[in-house]
């Protein structure tokens, strides 16, 4: 870390169901369905209450369809099918001619008139397996538990009794006294937003362009018995964007995305737990636990890339970035994305049905290096021109009405492996938005923040023999070291700059105790869900500390605050 079908879809048109499916079989030549088996294809509901229909309750939608020579099913339902305002998941099932069941997946309702993608797998069979036993056991049909139950499901070779301690884990760490929802409650996520926020949930997942279900179906297009690493390509893909769909339904439902984020460590503050024991006493294996740490923990860290661009892009407008720069930021922020669901793509490969743990941690290992390298990548192609660098100068002389002599090289850093770099375009836009504020007459001030430096920070202060610029040179040569906040108009380098600068040196000591705290809290999720609170109200603090008018009248807006204080935030993925 840097210091930063198938041939068609399943169709919902006035009660109109079509869909074309390509089933993976085990051991099966082209993994297809038998060639000229007759399959029954039956949909049920699942109810609010966590029960499916089945029975005396049976919705009694089921069609016959023959498998094609390369295995495949096409079939029409022309009874009503539910959509999302009866339900929130349907449970679609295929049996041999024999009456045993072969394939089911779990699949969000659609909106009425709406198009739901359909594919089934092996994976999605076990999917469906542990999804059924969670919401009975939870007496729910909670759109969380689903998104967290596709989650860890990887493999086909989970076991079954593996599948039933992981649906309790699931339903333990989303609704237990301390868990997801609770924490979200906890922080003022109130109820209506919950209902508003596990609709857009459901709305998320069942989009017929962007929806998990969709990318399931494209992975099972994709399949071949050649290359059996296109399908898991594709898998990986749909596992990728799962935990996004929480994160993004927050807007949706009104509160802010960074709830959904700290809800993780909530969760996890009771699973991660709960899974060590399970190993311990053989309710889990070495190789599934590995796989739901790799994939959630890798899918935390692309969440926390994706929110950062997010807001990063949010920032740069709301100071008015455009043209070069606003493309600069883009072009790399896209590339990252790519980047780490390709990265996603390759991971998803290991699940074979019969990986080891030691697979699944050297793909991990991979998959860190890939998330890694592209985070490195971002880092180079947000770096400003130095034609940039030297109209930002421009900018500042203009505003300040002076020669100030600035060079480029007093805007660089040093990046991790010690060479030099330009400063990013998040850094270039806010120095140009106070240089603005100051050519119209407006004024940006700052009152500084009051957290205690962290001790880790041994360059901010000042030595009594001034001349040793951190505290270690300072004792060592026999002076005194006063830990302090910079003055930065004590260095003679007016406002708005020195308040920037201000702004920017707290928003580092904030990361700085936040890298401090992570460490000390290890492995305690509940420690990290604290300090993660701590850290987004601290930002919040900062932005509050700012005051000023854009140009002698009109005060800086809050929406202006914030956009400075992410802007000054390292890149933290």
């Amino acid at each position: 870390m840097n210091t930063l079908i198938y041939r068609s879809p399943i169709r919902v048109l006035s009660a109109l169901i079509v869909a074309t499916v390509f089933l993976m079989m085990p051991f099966r030549q082209a993994y297809s369905l038998t060639v000229g088996e007759i399959y029954t294809i039956s949909i049920e509901k699942i109810n609010s209450d966590g029960t499916l229909t089945t029975g005396a309750t049976s919705l009694g939608l089921s069609t016959t369809a023959t498998a094609d020579a390369k295995g495949k099913l096409a079939f029409t339902f022309s009874s009503s099918i539910p959509d999302s305002s009866s339900c929130n998941f349907m449970v679609i099932t295929l049996k041999n001619s024999s009456g045993a069941t072969e394939r089911q997946t779990v699949v969000p309702c659609p909106a009425s008139g709406a198009t739901i993608p359909l594919g089934v797998s092996n994976v999605t069979n076990k999917q469906a397996a542990a999804m059924i036993a969670a919401f009975a056991a939870a007496s729910s049909d909670d759109p969380i538990m689903a998104v967290f139950g596709f989650t860890v499901v990887r493999s086909e070779g989970i076991s079954s009794a593996e599948l039933a301690f992981m649906a309790n884990l699931i339903r333990q760490g989303i609704s237990g006294a301390n868990g997801f929802v609770a924490d979200m409650a906890s922080k003022g996520v109130t109820a209506s937003q919950l209902v508003a926020y596990r609709s857009a949930i459901v709305a998320k997942l069942a989009d017929p362009t962007t929806g998990y279900s969709k990318l399931l179906k494209d992975s099972v297009d994709v399949s071949s018995v050649a290359d059996k690493t296109l399908e898991a390509a594709k898998r990986g893909e749909a596992a990728a964007k799962l935990l996004g769909y929480l994160v993004k339904a927050a807007s949706d439902a009104g509160f802010s995305q960074d709830r959904v984020l700290e809800a993780f460590n909530a969760m996890g503050g009771i699973v991660v737990p709960l899974m060590a024991t399970a190993v311990a006493d053989g309710n889990l294996t070495a190789a599934t636990k590995q796989s739901i740490d790799s994939t959630v923990g890798g899918g935390i860290q692309k969440l926390n890339a994706d929110r950062a661009v997010e807001i990063y892009t949010q920032a740069l407008t709301t100071l008015g970035a455009t043209g070069t720069d606003l493309s600069t930021f883009q072009t790399a922020a896209s590339a990252l994305i790519a980047s780490m669901s390709s990265a996603f793509q390759a991971f998803d490969a290991v699940f074979t049905g019969s990986e080891t743990q030691a697979a699944v941690a050297a793909a991990d290992a991979t998959l860190t290096a890939a998330m890694n390298a592209a985070f490195t990548a971002f880092t180079s192609a947000t770096a400003s021109s130095n034609a940039r660098i030297t109209t930002m100068i421009a900018n500042i002389d203009s505003a300040l009405g002076v020669s100030t002599g600035l060079t480029l090289n007093e805007f660089q850093y040093y990046k991790s492996n010690g060479s030099p770099t330009n400063w990013p375009v998040m850094m270039v836009i806010p120095t140009d938005w106070v240089s603005s504020v100051k050519s119209a007459g407006g004024s940006v001030t700052y009152t500084r923040d009051s957290l205690s430096i962290p001790a880790s920070m041994t360059w901010i202060g000042t030595c009594s023999n001034n001349t040793d610029n951190d505290s270690g040179s300072c004792a060592a040569n026999g002076a005194t070291w006063t830990t302090a906040r910079t003055n930065y108009a004590g260095q003679g380098i007016p406002s708005p700059y020195a308040d920037l600068f201000g702004i920017q040196e707290d928003v580092m000591i904030r990361e700085f105790a936040r890298f401090a705290a992570q460490n000390s809290a290890g492995m305690d999720m509940n420690a990290q869900n604290t300090l993660e609170k701590a850290f987004s109200d601290g930002m919040g603090t900062i932005a509050g500390n700012i005051s000023g008018t854009t140009n002698g009248t009109t005060a800086i807006s809050t929406a202006q605050k914030k956009a400075l204080v992410e802007l000054m935030k390292s890149p933290q993925f």
